[in-house]
């Protein structure tokens, strides 16, 4: 009896729990460095600016306008969607940027959770992208509440506490330390200036 019991903790329920991970990549904001100002390109948001995502296996997903962003939320016309990206392409369109990345452990009921809410989101957004709504860091942050890695807000505190990557990292960075969850750095190229922590 005591061995079926074992076999079936094995087979059924331990693998609901094995560790899986999700990573949050930080892309820092930028302006061109001194010098290099006709070589480099102005991106949106300068040093406040930047981006986040959500890694899940090979797959980078990440939120983001179609065309120019809306100043204010116009869910009747939603402009924004989450898209995926292949690690591969990621990490080559990545060279010479500066990024900070999370790895989150979570459960495999957790890491299917949140595959599923993204998978849906894929589908379909369920918000606009807005410089006065939800962007990246808030779109993380609703991501990460649903499986508990943060505490819940109403969709207005996203936005307004994470205005940009830069507070919704350092938050994020807080919680790494207190969990002791693996952090990864990769500096970006001299030809531009970085955001600093």
């Amino acid at each position: 009896m005591k061995l079926v019991l074992f076999l079936m903790l094995n087979i059924f329920i331990t693998p609901l729990y094995c560790q899986q991970k999700l990573v949050v990549h930080f892309l820092y904001g930028s302006v061109p460095a001194k010098g290099y100002e006709k070589t480099e390109k102005k991106l949106f948001g300068g040093l406040k600016g930047g981006h986040v995502s959500i890694q899940l296996g090979d797959s980078i997903i990440g939120f983001q306008p179609k065309g120019r962003c809306h100043i204010i939320a116009n869910n009747e016309d939603p402009n924004g969607y989450f898209k995926v990206e292949n690690l591969l392409h990621w990490s080559n369109d990545t060279v010479g940027k500066k990024y900070t990345s999370v790895e989150i452990p979570v459960s495999s009921i957790e890491y299917k959770e949140v595959s599923n809410l993204l998978n849906g989101y894929l589908q379909q957004a369920p918000y606009d992208y807005a410089v006065f709504g939800m962007r990246c860091a808030a779109a993380t942050y609703d991501a990460l509440e649903d499986i508990g890695i943060v505490k819940p807000l109403k969709q207005t505190g996203k936005w307004l506490t994470y205005f940009y990557p830069q507070l919704f990292r350092r938050h994020l960075l807080k919680i790494a330390s207190e969990n002791n969850y693996t952090v990864l750095r990769k500096k970006g190229t001299v030809s531009r200036k970085w955001e600093m922590e």
